[in-house]
């Protein structure tokens, strides 16, 4: 029997951002499948329309990738993956002890879009605009590793990201582990000219330093478990150099793991030796048509 956890990357409807005239939610899904498969751990399938999927499909499968946001733009009602895919996720997690990895934006659900509240208990948060959700300025920014989980305990403390959409202002359960914090700070919004127009933001009368949580760490990833299941949040991953960071590859491998099988075997990829080699994914896949050595 093979010891590789199946997992289902769900996507489908994504907002312009990633479905554009680049296409670049199909360049997010091969990113994904390349990362996670170079580890020899994981076997990825992709499926591009995930709405009124049941039982009988999930049930394949260990634990389900999630990049779909069921809108167009920032400011639209997001379609929901139907009553009948609803109720198998919940049994998925819930009661069979599987996982969920939600990534980037797909785990934003406003109360009025009609999602079952049971999807923010399983994440563990709440991320909506009226308790100050909002998308930092992007920047080249540094995040902090928080450690005290499997998925984030030896990852370095501080890294950079590069022109990524941080989403800050989740309102975390308490039962719910922050993996990866930044933060929140008024002068890197001033700077920018914030908020943007495609993406707005109500002003409170006081100005930035009013809006909620700021300057203040801000979570960007975090696990919790519900039910018997495990669900990961991974909010960063909208920029491509994000992918070609160390500790990123790592939470991400290690968040998929987790949520699947409630353990972390994975370390971090490797960069010396051989691996030097690799322009990405620093793992090590299979590296036998490299093999220079006479047969």
């Amino acid at each position: 029997m093979s010891d590789k956890i199946d997992v289902l990357l769900a996507t489908g409807r994504v907002t312009v951002e990633h479905d554009n005239e680049f296409r670049s939610f199909r360049h997010h899904t091969t990113l994904l499948t390349t990362l996670l498969e170079a580890t020899g751990r994981f076997r990825v399938r992709v499926l591009e329309e995930f709405r009124g999927v049941g039982d009988e499909l999930l049930d394949r499968f260990d634990v389900v990738l999630v990049m779909y946001e069921g809108r167009d733009d920032y400011v639209s009602v997001a379609e929901g993956f139907g009553d009948t895919t609803n109720a198998a996720l919940f049994r998925f997690v819930r009661d069979k002890g599987r996982g969920m990895l939600w990534f980037h934006g797909s785990a934003v659900q406003e109360p009025e879009w009609g999602w079952p509240d049971e999807f923010d208990r399983m994440r563990g948060a709440t991320m909506s605009r009226t308790l100050g959700l909002r998308p930092r300025p992007q920047a080249e920014v540094t995040v902090r590793t928080r450690a005290g989980h499997p998925i984030s305990d030896g990852v370095v403390p501080e890294w950079n990201v590069v022109n990524d959409d941080l989403l800050t202002g989740a309102a975390l359960d308490p039962g719910a582990q922050v993996l990866l914090t930044v933060f929140d700070d008024v002068e890197t919004y001033q700077r920018a000219g914030w908020p943007l127009a495609h993406t707005p933001v109500e002003i409170p009368p006081e100005g930035l330093e009013g809006l909620p949580g700021m300057n203040t760490d801000q979570p960007l990833a975090w696990a919790n478990e519900w039910g018997a299941g495990r669900c990961v949040t991974l909010t960063i991953g909208h920029d491509w150099d994000t992918f070609r960071k160390i500790p990123f590859m790592t939470l991400l491998c290690r968040g998929v793991e987790w949520a699947a099988t409630g353990t972390v075997t994975l370390g971090p990829p490797e960069r010396t030796g051989e691996a030097r080699w690799r322009v990405w994914p620093y793992y090590a896949g299979d590296p036998s048509r490299f093999d220079r050595r006479p047969r």
